[in-house]
């Protein structure tokens, strides 16, 4: 009986432990948010690998298009160059989905996606993760804006927000 019972609520168990390892890579990048310094580091990269992975599966369930904090060079004056965007992204012929990219933001850009989160420069990844909060905080009002607030992505994405000192509130 007990193999039984396992065998039952061994699919909601692993759901669960899978949610708390995810929130570990947020506390990773909340705490390099908030630093002096970010270091990158092989930490720091897999936490924007799972980011990234989150992102396009809450991406896909929300299908809300965000334009988020620049994250162009700063050190050159050119933020605006390139952006944190939600939205649907063509990669190639054979790659597309929704998901959080660094993408041209220039009015002759077409907002096309440039790299993955993980995938910038040592630089960028350092902007990058100090815009972290500002980001989410935008993304949780663009999806409230959206009629959105319903959806069990949401709470996740609300969740995240909050790790980076955001506010949850959807009133």
């Amino acid at each position: 009986m007990s193999a039984s019972i396992r065998a039952i609520f061994a699919p909601l168990f692993d759901n669960l432990l899978s949610e708390l390892d995810m929130s570990d890579y947020i506390q990773v990048l909340a705490r390099a948010a908030e630093a002096d310094t970010v270091w990158v580091n092989a930490e720091l990269d897999q936490a924007l690998t799972e980011l990234d992975a989150e992102m396009e599966r809450l991406a896909t369930e929300l299908q809300v298009e965000f334009e988020g904090p620049g994250v162009g060079m700063a050190d050159m004056h050119a933020e605006h160059v390139y952006r944190l965007m939600v939205r649907h992204h063509v990669w190639d012929v054979n790659t597309e989905g929704w998901g959080l990219k660094v993408c041209d933001a220039l009015p002759n850009g077409t907002k096309r996606g440039m790299w993955p989160v993980q995938g910038t420069g040592r630089l960028r990844k350092q902007q990058l993760v100090k815009a972290l909060p500002e980001f989410f905080a935008g993304f949780v009002a663009a999806i409230d804006a959206a009629g959105k607030s319903s959806l069990p992505a949401t709470g996740r994405v609300r969740a995240m927000a909050e790790a980076f000192g955001g506010t949850a509130s959807a009133d």
